[in-house]
């Protein structure tokens, strides 16, 4: 009697069961039609009739959450998808749709730890090496170093000598100032290279070894390294950290009379290589600008004194004198010229750029705009002169006209002023990105 009993007990929940599913299935079935036709909320309503009957299966909260996201309700969509994987920790596409709702959301915290959680529960050996690399990337290409390490460091655990793998945790480990870390582990890939591999594939792993000996200020062993990767798409990369480049950026911030600036670039060109002779007679000129013109500014002043006339000698005169002022940091005496100039040889390209210098170093900023606009707007002004005024603007209007300050750099990345223009852009840049994280 009792085994009856008990056989029919377990044919009844056998066919209630049964008859669960037949119930969820009706309901998913409706579901995805409601889906397929775009009825999204009468699609939700399906689906959670078929949960309420049964919530067992993964695929029905997933796709309720697909459908939330479709009428823009994030918070339900990840609600329903983290029920998905209560119920089966290995539903891959409930991962992904978080994932992509903390990245859009930028919600780092969340995203690293539905990654982990991903990683923990993903079988597949392959593909867990991969989200390891998607996940480090991501992270890399939003300077999150730190965070980007914790999914090398799982990646190297569960595949010891992956390259790619190996070559972002060097890459990182250069960005978080272990440098001698990041050579030993690009010694380890390059280890692993045949002895006929070319250079074009080893010139990646060269670059960022010889920029980890550069960062160390190790200049003998990194500028040969360097030089075996300057190939590709590195050229323009090593090109940036020789002295040449340097002494470019600083002769033209030499003309805006920046010297302090080109006097730092000057000293880090000297630093790589000490025998670089065009930076040692750069900066001995910009010293000597400095120091030691006071003794011809009483001869100028005679010479102009009380002028009146349209005679190019005097002109040069005062380009000359204004010019010793300017280095000599009387900026006061500068602008008096200038406008003295001004009133002789009306709207004199070289007079106007230095009442412009003299304007931005005395912080008078809405003068220097106004003068230097004024030299712009000349119909005759020569494209050197354009993009000279136009790299001075882009140091004028600075951090309190960020907008302003990137048009008139890039208008100003021309050439012999490519370089310095495309630095200083990068200077505001990192200035502008120091200033949202405080």
């Amino acid at each position: 009697m009792r085994k009856l009993l008990l056989l029919l007990f377990t044919f009844l929940c056998g066919f209630t069961m049964a008859q669960e599913r037949s119930a969820v299935d009706l309901f998913f079935k409706n579901a995805e039609k409601f889906r397929a036709a775009k009825d999204y909320d009468r699609a939700i309503l399906e689906y959670s009739q078929a949960i309420s009957i049964a919530d067992s299966l993964a695929k029905v909260r997933y796709w309720k959450g697909v459908c939330y996201l479709l009428i823009k309700d994030s918070t339900n969509a990840v609600a329903d998808w983290n029920r998905a994987l209560e119920l089966d920790n290995n539903y891959i596409p409930a991962y992904l749709g978080i994932s992509n709702i903390y990245e859009a959301q930028k919600d780092f915290e969340n995203y690293k730890n539905i990654k982990l959680m991903w990683l923990k529960h993903e079988k597949d050996p392959i593909k867990k090496i991969k989200l390891c690399l998607e996940t480090t990337k991501f992270f890399y290409d939003k300077d999150m170093f730190e965070d980007a390490e914790v999914y090398t460091k799982v990646g190297i655990d569960l595949s010891p000598n992956d390259i790619d793998i190996l070559f972002l945790d060097a890459k990182i480990a250069n960005k978080l100032g272990r440098h001698q870390e990041a050579i030993l582990t690009i010694d380890k890939i390059i280890e692993m290279f045949p002895s006929y591999a070319k250079p074009q594939q080893l010139a990646k792993y060269k670059y960022e070894k010889g920029l980890a000996f550069y960062l160390l200020e190790d200049y003998e062993r990194a500028m040969p390294l360097l030089e075996e990767a300057n190939m590709g798409p590195f050229q323009s990369k090593v090109a940036k950290l020789k002295p040449d480049y340097y002494f470019s950026v600083a002769k033209a911030y030499e003309d805006i009379y920046e010297f302090e600036r080109s006097k730092d670039l000057l000293h880090k060109a000297m630093k790589i290589d000490s025998r670089y002779i065009k930076a040692n007679i750069l900066l001995a000129d910009i010293i000597v600008k400095e120091e030691n013109h006071h003794k011809g500014i009483h001869y100028f002043e005679l010479g102009l004194k009380d002028y009146q006339g349209k005679d190019k000698t005097y002109l040069y005169a005062y380009n000359e004198f204004i010019d010793i002022l300017l280095c000599s940091k009387k900026y006061e005496k500068a602008l008096e010229y200038a406008n003295k100039g001004l009133a002789n040889f009306n709207r004199t390209r070289s007079l106007l750029y230095y009442k412009t210098v003299a304007l931005f170093k005395l912080n008078k900023r809405e003068e220097a705009i106004n003068t230097g606009l004024e030299m712009q707007s000349d119909p005759n002004i020569t494209p050197q002169d354009y993009v000279k005024i136009s790299l001075l603007m882009g140091h004028i209007y600075g951090m309190e006209d960020p907008l302003k300050c990137k048009q008139a750099l890039q208008a100003a990345r021309k050439g012999p002023y490519f370089h310095v223009a495309s630095y200083s852009l990068d200077y505001y840049t990192m200035l502008s990105i120091d200033k949202q994280t405080l």
